[in-house]
C-alpha cells in the first residue's frame, strides 16, 4: 500500500477528496480540477460532529459522564447497568452490574478511581474503576435515588 501512495500520492488525495461533504472548502476548491471523475459518489451536506457510537445498553441511558482524566465514559441505564467505555476506542471496559432497579445516575470521583451509582433500588453503589468490582452498597433511602455526586475533595 505504502509504495503505491508514493507512486501515485495526487491519485490518493483527489480520492479522498470525493468523500468529502458537498459544503467542504477544500472539496469545492479542488474537486473540479479532477480530470478523470464523470460521476461523483453520494456524500453528506456537512461533517458529522459524531465521533463514536457507544452500543451496549439494552434500555435507555439516563447518565453520562467522562472520567475526570478523559480516558473514561460511564453510562448509566434503565437495563440496571452502568457501563464503562474506553474513550480512544469505544470499547466497553467494563460492566458494572449489581442494581436490581434502573440505575438513574453515575459519577466519577475526582481522582477517577471510584463510580458511583445512584437507582431506584434505593442505594447508591459505590464501584473500583480498576477492579471494575462493586466496592460498597449505601443504603437508607426510603425512595427512589435520583442524582449522586462527590464531593471534590
Amino acid at each position: 500500500m505504502r509504495s503505491i501512495i508514493e507512486m501515485a500520492p495526487l491519485q490518493v488525495y483527489y480520492s479522498g477528496l470525493l468523500f468529502t461533504p458537498l459544503s467542504s472548502l477544500i472539496r469545492a476548491g479542488y474537486l473540479k480540477s479532477i480530470p478523470w471523475v464523470t460521476m461523483e459518489p453520494r456524500v453528506a451536506d456537512i461533517w458529522s460532529s459524531l465521533v463514536q457510537t457507544l452500543e451496549g445498553h439494552t434500555s435507555y441511558v439516563k447518565s453520562v459522564v467522562f472520567s475526570p482524566d478523559g480516558k473514561f465514559v460511564a453510562s448509566a441505564s434503565e437495563d440496571n447497568m452502568v457501563r464503562l467505555w474506553d474513550t480512544a476506542t469505544g470499547k466497553q471496559y467494563a460492566i458494572l452490574e449489581g442494581h436490581t432497579f434502573p440505575v438513574n445516575s453515575a459519577v466519577f470521583s475526582p481522582d477517577g478511581k471510584l463510580v458511583a451509582s445512584a437507582s431506584w433500588d434505593e442505594t447508591v453503589r459505590l464501584w473500583d474503576t480498576s477492579t471494575r468490582k462493586q466496592y460498597a452498597v449505601l443504603r437508607g433511602h426510603a425512595n427512589f435515588v435520583n442524582s449522586v455526586m462527590f464531593s471534590p475533595n
